[in-house]
């Protein structure tokens, strides 16, 4: 799987980088409590920082990318999915994703997205391990990362966005990674 310019094509979606017109609606989502759910914090972003960032190269990169997460048949933005190299070690990325629009979770929309980035970062880009972060009571994130073949971690208490929260971190490593059929066959 290649990344066709800026954009990452699945199934039912289409991952694509952050525009400067995108700014508008994902800063909105950064401040509704309703577009992450109960279980992650709003972000609360600053339009000229993320702007800044953009212009920089700090949100599109080898080491990390920021994508919006668009429905192909419908062209509605759903959502964000985000991966960056981990500072303590370059061979592990960390995800996070985010279903935006409440009416659209429970589709599949997020496993098709994880699906996809991991075959990217594992084939394309070269991580040897991906984590993710979960809530404690996130038992629909926990059963799609098993899905994907994710193995927990550890249970920790992390900070998300300033705010403690009690969950687990899940792993896949290139070698569990290479096990899963899920990777190997693309139904969704």
């Amino acid at each position: 799987m290649d990344l066709v310019g800026d954009r990452l094509f699945t199934p039912r979606l289409c991952l694509r980088r952050l525009e400067d017109s995108d700014l508008p609606l994902v800063v909105e989502w950064s401040y509704k409590p309703e577009a992450y759910g109960e279980f992650l914090t709003p972000e609360k972003l600053d339009v000229e920082l993320v702007r800044q960032k953009l212009k920089c190269g700090i949100l599109w990169n080898r080491h990390e990318k920021l994508f919006l997460i668009v429905q192909r048949d419908s062209k509605e933005n759903i959502g964000t999915i985000h991966y960056w190299q981990k500072p303590a070690d370059t061979n592990t990325a960390v995800m996070a994703l985010k279903i935006a629009l409440s009416h659209k979770r429970g589709n599949g929309y997020g496993l098709e997205a994880q699906k996809y980035v991991i075959i990217y970062l594992f084939d394309r880009v070269g991580f040897r391990q991906i984590q993710m972060y979960t809530d404690i009571n996130n038992k629909v994130q926990q059963h799609c990362l098993t899905r994907l073949g994710f193995e927990l971690s550890e249970s920790l208490v992390y900070d998300d966005h300033q705010v403690q929260r009690t969950g687990y971190l899940y792993s896949l490593t290139l070698d569990r990674y290479l096990e899963q059929p899920v990777y190997q066959y693309h139904e969704i």
